[in-house]
């Protein structure tokens, strides 16, 4: 074990690796200085992502052109309003669509490079998309019915197969039993 410099002010919830490290969680340092619940580890020092995010951090996921995307609760990441997830491309933080309606948990790219999202959420703007969406670059998509209750992990496999885990009881509206 080593430490990253040092370290974050606050609970890590989320670790995304590409090219840098990014964190996420309730913190609002790293290394010291200000960084709203989300920050990079170059391999030497923590910097912040802008001006962050407005609150808790509890998904990342990094896609292959090198944006990071954050998903948890919150409202805002930088200055647009984000509801609860949001894209940060290196130097600006937008918005994926209207966002989502409740918390995001998990988050994963399949190797096409959709954005999976899971939560408790139950909207994706006017789409009914419970608990488990898709982003395919611009909009957000339904996977059937969803599941029945919150969505905490997510997987993909080597055929882009997904996988989801959680509190939930039925997927699709089969038994399904938390995973």
């Amino acid at each position: 074990w080593s430490a990253l410099g040092n370290g974050v002010g606050g609970t890590v919830k989320a670790i995304a690796a590409a090219e840098n490290i990014y964190v996420g969680g309730t913190f609002t340092t790293a290394g010291g200085s200000p960084a709203n619940y989300v920050a990079k580890w170059d391999g030497v020092a923590w910097s912040a992502l802008g001006n962050g995010v407005s609150g808790t951090v509890n998904a990342l996921a990094v896609d292959g052109l090198g944006n990071v995307y954050a998903g948890g609760n919150f409202a805002t990441a930088g200055k647009p309003a984000a509801s609860n997830i949001a894209k940060w491309d290196g130097s600006t933080w937008t918005t994926l669509g209207t966002g989502l309606n409740d918390t995001v948990n998990a988050l994963l790219i399949d190797g096409s490079g959709n954005l999976y999202a899971g939560g408790l959420f139950s909207a994706a703007g006017s789409t009914n998309v419970n608990r488990i969406a898709k982003w395919n670059g611009s909009v957000w998509e339904a996977l059937g019915t969803g599941t029945d209750f919150a969505v905490s992990a997510l997987a993909v496999d080597d055929a882009d197969s997904i996988y989801a885990g959680g509190t939930f009881n039925t997927a699709g509206g089969i038994t399904a039993n938390y995973v």
